[in-house]
């Protein structure tokens, strides 16, 4: 009897496991690495736990911020089914916080021409606006997160520590033989096939992996995630946020003219959006308070340029260091340079706004006031009669009584040179 109710036990088990093997989620992580990717990835391995289903990340990244990286990590290795990271198509690359999320995959896969490594932590310095390597602390303490990774997963630690600590970068069959991946694959196909019967640990247990005649399905990008993941752009998050001040200034100083204050109303609250997720320093928020604090004087008070300049310099360096360092240490070494020409740009129209309104208002205090009887006085016009020594003209759309000592035919422009109550002088124009 009892042997009578194993057999058909033992077939539903053989037939719960083939189900749960046959469709496998890919989830497709390109560019840089933000709060969008973070989002999308928790979504990701969330319909794959659901429905009990092997999670497959195509990883093609040069890097992102540490607070996303970080926090893809750990989902990664509390997940309670396998996460393959796989650096593909041919050409992808996974550098800096890349890497790390491919060393926390159950299954660590690259394709043919790809590379990782590179992942030493850098600073930006607030003069040149260029990376820089950051201190031996931070590096201690990512080399040693690198290592722990590589060791729950039995690939080479020491290999592993110097992704971080020396820059190391490695092509796929350096990577494979260094023993920090698992498979080398042309493919999705190639793949499922060499990691089809593979055993891994997930939290903890033993989970063999079958993707016999596995069901492909390829989770997309929302608009939103897209979205967010530009916003919460460092570089993108600041100058949104500045330029929202700066919008406000804008419409303040000029009444009736609703169009700066709403889009820099609109642009200080994405900019804030997006730092909510990278986080900002206090020295960076005042420099770029006290720039703004400077241009409001130079409008209230024109010094000739003075505060101008020195708001100028104050934002520079308040724009590059609003960051938060640490979310900007696994940024792509592009990442930097765009950053500093994106500010000096924003730097550039905000200065020239500035010292175009200082030209009109020296230019204004120059101009002689005309009050009175010399309002009309250089004023043009245009004969409506010959004037030989009087006549008509039109001056500011109304017909008025004029002189002159010239020889003016209907038609000729004039110039007002005097008013005489009701009656002007003019001369040909």
């Amino acid at each position: 009897m009892v042997h009578r109710l194993l057999f058909p036990m033992a077939i539903l088990l053989l037939f719960t496991i083939s189900a749960a093997a046959e469709r496998v989620y890919v989830a497709d992580i390109d560019g840089n690495i933000g709060q969008g990717t973070l989002n999308r990835f928790q979504r990701a391995l969330s319909s794959a736990e659901r429905d009990g289903h092997l999670l497959v990340v195509r990883l093609n990244t040069n890097g992102g911020t540490t607070v996303a990286m970080e926090d893809i990590v750990r989902l990664i290795q509390n997940a309670d089914v396998p996460v393959v990271v796989y650096v593909a198509p041919s050409g992808a690359v996974a550098y800096s916080a890349g890497t790390f999320i491919l060393m926390s995959g159950h299954i660590a896969a690259m394709g043919n021409a790809t590379a990782i490594g590179a992942c030493q932590p850098r600073i930006v310095n607030p003069v040149s606006g260029m990376p820089e390597k950051a201190d031996d602390k931070e590096i201690n303490a990512f080399a040693a997160l690198m290592q722990s990774l590589a060791a729950a997963h039995g690939r080479n630690e020491t290999m592993a520590r110097l992704f971080v600590t020396d820059n190391a970068a490695l092509t796929e069959h350096e990577a494979l033989d260094a023993g920090v991946i698992e498979v080398v694959a042309d493919n999705m196909s190639a793949l499922l096939a060499h990691i089809n019967g593979m055993t891994v640990t997930v939290n903890g247990a033993p989970y063999r992996i079958n993707t016999t005649d596995a069901e492909v399905v390829s989770l997309s990008w929302g608009i939103r995630d897209s979205f967010i993941n530009y916003i919460s752009d460092p570089q993108i998050a600041s100058l949104l946020l500045t330029i929202g001040i700066f919008g406000l200034i804008f419409g303040f100083i000029t009444p009736g003219f609703h169009l700066p204050e709403t889009l820099g109303a609109v642009a200080l609250v994405m900019g804030l959006y997006g730092l909510s997720f990278v986080g900002v320093t206090a020295a960076g928020v005042l420099l770029v308070s006290l720039a703004v604090v400077f241009f409001i004087v130079e409008i209230l008070t024109p010094t000739f340029g003075f505060w101008t300049v020195a708001a100028s310099i104050t934002f520079i360096f308040g724009i590059m260091l609003i960051p938060a360092e640490r979310a900007m240490y696994y940024m792509p070494a592009y990442w930097y340079t765009s950053f500093r020409v994106a500010s000096i740009a924003v730097l550039v129209v905000l200065a020239s706004f500035f010292l175009y309104a200082l030209m009109k208002s020296i230019k204004a205090k120059q101009t002689k006031p005309r009050i009175g009887k010399e309002d009309l006085v250089g004023e043009q016009g245009v004969a409506m009669t010959d004037i030989s020594p009087k006549g008509q003209a039109k001056v500011r759309g109304r017909i008025w009584r004029v002189i002159s000592d010239d020889e003016i035919k209907e038609g000729d422009e004039i110039v007002v040179v005097e008013q005489r109550r009701l009656t002007l002088k003019v001369r040909k124009a």
